[in-house]
């Protein structure tokens, strides 16, 4: 609780004196009955708190009289007669500390509760806002629970933990985006085949709709039978389809908003999963982390494990943690010359712009390949083939251009990220234009085939061709007899490069082959055991150990750029194109037909229709995007303005510190008779923490006020500043403060001379 203060004035014939009292409220009455505030002075308020304080002296039948008085002096401060729980804890605590009995202090108590219930505007709590709060308790329970739940349910718990105690966290965020994405996949999967894919089945089934033959390379292409099934866009019904009884199922409908809600649903997790990963790893830690060690130390270990195995894994994880702040800490920094580092810098741009045109290259390539009429039989497969080797070559060949250039191992890591994620990006938006511009009759089911060759051929190579090929490396190292080659490391930008792409995939595929997230997700359990036991059989530790926190918020980042690049250009060629040819929007002229004619009816409402049009002009969007554009400049500049006074804070904090440390100091030396302590006699150098503080950064208000030993005699007058000054030797060190303007005077102030003084003072007043 705050310290009150109180100024009392007290007016004899020839003194006057001010003293600023700070005390709590409870010592604050006590105070109004000091000796000193019994002198019978001419005021109203004097003599009712010497008939007060005789009350409060007496006892026994005076109990109600006393409450009263000490109820009455506490009502005078507005702060605690207040209702709000801030003046309630007040009035706690003033109570706690008052100098009377339990009885006295329930009294009291009550008679608090009455006079705050009587002043206070607040009406009780009504019926429906008990129940609002109410039913708000239940469902913040009913989240715990259910978080609770999830996490006793978390697959792969121990298994993420064992592989971060063997390689630290950078290896241990591929584990967690990887398991992240399989519940996502998982998630999709389930709603996409309850809404959309099972009233399909029951509709084949009672229609008796019967598929083609199925071979190898028809499972391959997705052509044969595959083509017409509940696989791809193409086959899915254009009207109402039967369900249970009479009951009937719109599928046009069904099939829209069922994308639409998911589509924009995940969006939102992504965009608020990249925020919370953005504020956590690079916003919160920006002013830098303090006392990271002693926390790792003292806090780090869970006292929660039985086992040793548990044990085991535990030390061995903290192990590494220590490795990654001792790495980060100790880093050097080189300083380079002007020349040398524009030499660098040219390098790196030079070494981007190649990398750009290699990218530009092989979609230039790309479109030709896919342009190619050939009559080669299942040449659609030999093209996927193509993409999903360039799409695993490339990461490759990117991290080993990394290295030519000049970059520290997390920027490098960051940099292969970025590029490999760009061609991803580029080669999924280039198959979806070439498709959409490329004439082909039911050009839907086209890109849906495309993408499910691309996950089924990725699979491939991701759970058996290179898998095969570290396990052959490491098979090798082991065998080598030259004890100082290195082994294979787990090679992190590459490995979490292939799940953004697959899921790439999956964001341009779900629209017009709704089963891919059930096989994308099937694809990341397989691919979960597998690389963990690639990891831990088949790699070693990286030689340079650094935390990789940071890098599970690029991958959301990436992931949901694609997302967002996805939705573009799905909104740009499919939402606003016909679907004539096939797939449950053959009655409407567009896709969007099924919002505008469907459920609005714009064509029997002008009014609405002309609103929408103009909502949808693209002066209206313009202004929608430059305000957001502003609302993202006020923002940035707010988190700077907060980042700013959070390190000012920072800063007083640490003076703080430094003011206990001193004011700690000086006590212990008044304690052992040390009465000459000066901080300037200890420490004259100009590095001295204390020096800096009382010259640069402390300048109170009362930075030139001097403590006049006079002021302790109070049977003279006291004569004025300006004509005791020159006479003070003993106070050398404060004239000299206040002549340079630097600041405190308690802690320069000097104690020699002081007893002296007190002591001619008393002499005096004994003569």
């Amino acid at each position: 609780m705050e310290d009150q203060v109180e100024e009392i004035e007290l007016k004899p014939v020839t003194v006057r004196r001010t003293f600023t009292l700070r005390n709590n409220v409870a010592r604050q009455v006590a105070v109004n009955f000091m000796p000193s505030r019994q002198i019978p002075y001419g005021t109203l308020r004097l003599r009712r708190s010497n008939s007060d304080s005789e009350a409060l002296l007496a006892g026994g039948a005076d109990s109600e009289r006393q409450a009263d008085i000490i109820v009455r002096e506490m009502e005078q401060l507005q702060r605690l007669m207040e209702d709000n729980p801030v003046s309630e804890e007040l009035r706690r605590e003033a109570l706690r500390d008052l100098p009377q009995g339990l009885t006295m202090k329930r009294t009291v108590r009550a008679k608090l509760s009455a006079s705050v219930s009587l002043r206070s505007k607040h009406r009780p709590i009504s019926f429906y806002k008990r129940l609002k709060y109410r039913i708000s308790f239940a469902m913040k329970k009913g989240r715990d629970r259910i978080s609770e739940l999830i996490f006793s349910i978390e697959p792969w718990h121990e298994a993420i933990r064992h592989v971060e105690g063997q390689f630290g966290s950078a290896v241990g965020s591929y584990f967690h985006f990887l398991r992240w994405l399989f519940a996502i996949n998982l998630l999709l999967a389930m709603l996409l085949v309850c809404f959309v894919v099972v009233p399909q089945v029951l509709h084949d089934q009672e229609n008796n709709n019967k598929t083609g033959s199925m071979g190898f390379l028809d499972f391959v292409s997705g052509k044969g039978g595959f083509e017409d099934s509940v696989l791809f866009y193409g086959h899915y019904h254009w009207g109402d389809v039967s369900a249970l009884g009479p009951l009937t199922y719109n599928m046009p409908f069904a099939y829209f908003f069922t994308m639409f809600s998911l589509y924009f649903f995940f969006f939102a997790i992504l965009c608020y999963r990249t925020a919370y990963s953005y504020r956590r790893n690079f916003i919160e830690i920006a002013g830098g982390l303090s006392n990271v060690f002693a926390t790792k130390v003292f806090c780090g270990w869970d006292f929660g494990i039985v086992s040793q195995h548990a044990a085991s894994l535990n030390a061995s994880s903290i192990y590494n943690e220590f490795k990654e702040l001792l790495s980060e800490q100790n880093k050097k920094h080189v300083t380079m010359s002007l020349c040398r580092r524009v030499c660098q810098y040219m390098v790196n741009v030079a070494v981007t712009l190649c990398v750009l045109a290699l990218v530009a290259a092989l979609q230039y390539g790309l479109w030709q390949l896919l342009a190619l009429d050939t009559q080669l039989q299942h040449w659609e497969i030999f093209v996927s083939l193509i993409i999903t080797f360039v799409i695993a070559l490339c990461p490759l060949l990117f991290n080993l251009i990394v290295r030519v250039e000049y970059y520290k191992a997390r920027t490098a890591l960051y940099v292969t990220l970025a590029r490999t994620g760009l061609l991803d990006i580029s080669t999924l938006t280039l198959l979806l234009v070439y498709w959409s511009q490329s004439g082909t009759p039911c050009w839907e089911s086209a890109v849906g085939r495309e993408t499910y060759r691309l996950v089924l051929l990725d699979s491939l190579v991701s759970l058996f061709l290179l898998p095969l090929v570290e396990f052959a490396r490491g098979f090798i190292f082991k065998m080598s007899s030259s004890s100082s080659s290195t082994g294979p490391e787990f090679n992190l930008s590459y490995n979490s490069l292939t799940l953004v792409y697959n899921q790439g995939v999956v964001w341009v595929g779900a629209a017009w082959c709704p089963l891919l997230p059930a096989a994308l997700a099937l694809k990341f359990l397989l691919l979960f055991y597998v690389k963990r036991e690639c990891a831990l059989r088949a790699c070693q530790p990286a030689r340079k150990v650094w935390r990789a926190a940071q890098t599970q918020t690029v991958l959301y980042m990436l992931v949901t750029l694609s997302l967002f690049v996805t939705l573009f250009a799905i909104g740009s060629l499919f939402l606003r194109g016909s679907s004539e040819w096939c797939g449950p929007f053959m009655k409407y002229s567009a896709v969007w037909g099924v919002v505008s004619e469907g459920v609005l009816r714009l064509p029997d409402r002008p009014v609405l229709h002309a609103l929408l049009a103009f909502l949808t002009r693209p002066g209206v969007i313009a202004f929608l995007f430059l305000s957001l554009c502003v609302a993202t400049y006020l923002m940035r500049a707010r988190a700077r303005a907060q980042r700013s006074m959070v390190g000012i804070l920072r800063r007083m904090l640490v003076l703080q510190a430094k003011d206990k440390d001193f004011l700690l100091a000086a006590i212990d030396k008044v304690s052992n008779g040390e009465w000459l302590y000066n901080p300037r006699e200890e420490d004259q150098s100009a590095d001295s923490h204390t020096l800096k503080y009382l010259q640069e950064v402390r300048k109170p208000s009362n930075a030139a006020y001097h403590f006049d030993v006079t002021r302790l005699n109070h049977s003279e007058p006291r004569p004025h500043r300006a004509e005791t000054r020159p006479h003070r030797p003993h106070s050398h060190h404060v004239a000299t403060r206040r002549t340079s303007e630097d600041g405190d005077t308690d802690s320069s102030f000097s104690w020699q001379g002081s007893a002296t003084c007190l002591n001619n003072t008393n002499d005096d007043k004994l003569e």
